[in-house]
């Protein structure tokens, strides 16, 4: 198995789960609401829904930087060229790299505090530690797909090679293999 195969085998596993996560997500509310207009009210649906949204979350923000979909100051960086356009690429994914690299060990604290406490959740009775969890593997990702975008930007500025068109941030292969 290549690189290639295995990028797009890791990236269908996380889009089937995030839609595995929101359908979970849409039955979960859903399901509470029918259940609350005839008087029952689930234990533990709210923290599930709120388990389930913050997971939802860090995995979509991972979903959206491989779409190149983070925020970008694209009116300045559309007016470059060449080396500079890539060395601009190059600052702006390590000052992404730093951030994301920050929110990861503080997760991973965070994570490693949840689970050295004896502390549970009121209704589901499950450490904290899973909420936590998925801010450690969402920025784990990201910071894990920025560094492979500043290598790829580093080698094109290296060889002299101009990025491809659609520049929108890191540039590594997609589906289509652009």
């Amino acid at each position: 198995m290549n690189a290639e195969s295995l990028t797009k085998y890791s990236r269908r596993l996380l889009e089937a789960l995030a839609v595995a996560l929101i359908a979970s997500l849409v039955i979960v509310v859903g399901g509470s609401v029918i259940l609350r207009m005839f008087g029952f009210v689930p234990a533990g649906s709210t923290e599930l829904a709120t388990l389930l949204f913050i997971w939802t979350i860090y995995i979509g923000v991972f979903l959206a930087f491989l779409e190149g979909g983070h925020l970008a100051i694209t009116a300045f960086v559309n007016r470059l060229r060449g080396r500079t356009l890539t060395s601009v690429l190059i600052v702006s994914d390590l000052l992404l790299l730093v951030f994301t690299v920050a929110v990861t060990f503080e997760s991973f604290n965070y994570v490693q505090l949840a689970m050295d406490s004896v502390r549970l959740t009121p209704s589901l009775h499950i450490s904290p530690a899973w909420g936590y969890s998925a801010v450690l593997v969402g920025m784990l990702l990201s910071s894990v797909y920025v560094l492979a975008g500043v290598w790829t930007n580093v080698v094109r500025l290296v060889k002299g090679q101009e990025p491809p068109p659609q520049h929108a941030g890191s540039e590594l292969p997609t589906e289509s293999g652009a």
